[in-house]
């Protein structure tokens, strides 16, 4: 079985970054990359109470998720999968992560210096909950 990196993607630049860095570790190691974005069951739920149909929006999220978002993998060459899921960003990349028995996740960071926490919730989830290696890419080159 082929060894795996689980790299969440979204539209951020952080999350870019960490794709960039994803496919090249990738490469590097002939290791086979997840690529996935997690949608928040809150904000699907808050279209379907106002009856706004989410089907649209789902596809759109596809797309991005098959195109823009995993662009840097396809320049690598890489071999890669996606997949979107709905739920709690770092809940479910750990869990696909434990399912993939991937060796690493990847994800992009946000700073948070005015809060608390240095770095955004999920980066923070992802750090403390974890049984794999996390690595967390910041937003800034």
């Amino acid at each position: 079985m082929a060894r795996v990196i689980v790299v969440g993607v979204d539209e951020s630049q952080g999350s870019r970054h960490a794709t960039r860095w994803s496919a090249e570790l990738a490469r590097d190691l002939d290791a086979e990359v997840q690529a996935v974005h997690v949608e928040s069951r809150v904000g699907l739920w808050e279209f379907s109470a106002i009856q706004i149909d989410i089907g649209p929006y789902l596809d759109e999220l596809r797309g991005l998720l098959d195109g823009a978002w995993t662009e840097a993998l396809r320049d690598v060459g890489v071999t890669y999968r996606t997949e979107l899921v709905r739920g709690d960003a770092a809940t479910e990349l750990l869990r696909i992560a434990e399912t993939l028995d991937a060796f690493v996740v990847v994800a992009g960071a946000r700073k948070r210096a005015h809060h608390t926490h240095v770095i955004g919730g999920t980066a923070h989830k992802l750090v403390n909950r974890s049984r794999r290696p996390v690595v967390l890419i910041p937003d800034a080159e």
